[in-house]
């Protein structure tokens, strides 16, 4: 049994394989960290919200609880 791939390599995989539509879906959510253009008010926000997370002071859900929430929206 080979070792497993690393989320690294997994995704290198995927990306070779992946049709134009998902390359852009992607590209968009990286896409501001790709081009280096968080300023410090973005990254501190980023940090609260993960502490606010950490803390349980704000509501998080798993994956599969937004994957629902946004099939519920789209209906």
């Amino acid at each position: 049994m080979g070792s497993p791939l690393s989320l690294r390599d997994k995704l290198h995989q995927y990306i070779d394989v992946a049709d134009e539509q998902k390359l852009n879906a992607i590209y968009t959510l990286l896409e501001d960290e790709i081009n280096g253009s968080y300023v410090q008010e973005d990254i501190a926000e980023f940090h609260r919200r993960r502490q606010n997370h950490l803390d349980g002071t704000s509501k998080s859900l798993t994956a599969e609880e937004s994957l629902n929430a946004a099939r519920q929206q789209k209906k």
